[in-house]
């Protein structure tokens, strides 16, 4: 089982009604992608003095280690997709045993980090 959660925090002038709706139709789309997989979508809120603050979302994932999710593209392209909307989303991931040092990315997060995580003009050589 692979678990793994996006944060992703809105720096966009889009509303958060539009985010929060593309957010929900993509998980529909991934869940159906991948019908044995455990998707969530959670909103975060900061407890204000006169009201609650929303301060994005949580996308929360449990895969099957052979889920065609995690072998493809797709949420990859997902990143990306999250990246293009101004939602600033963060790959989170469990450390094998607590040692970060020794703990071998998943085709994953090499994916996300080796496409999405160089600057602007790193690829226009």
């Amino acid at each position: 089982m692979v678990q793994l959660a996006i944060r992703c925090h809105p720096c966009a002038p889009v509303s958060l009604d539009e985010l929060e709706g593309w957010l929900e139709q993509h998980i529909d789309e991934l869940r159906a992608a991948a019908p044995g997989a455990i998707l969530r979508l959670l909103r975060l809120t900061q407890g204000g003095r006169a009201s609650d603050l929303e301060i994005g979302w949580l996308v929360e994932l449990e895969l099957a280690d052979g889920e065609p999710l995690l072998a493809g593209p797709r949420l990859g392209d997902s990143l990306r997709d999250m990246r293009l909307l101004g939602l600033q989303p963060t790959l989170l991931a469990p450390c094998a045993h607590g040692h970060p040092e020794q703990a071998p990315l998943s085709p994953l997060a090499q994916t996300a980090i080796g496409k999405y995580s160089r600057s602007p003009g790193a690829n226009a050589a």
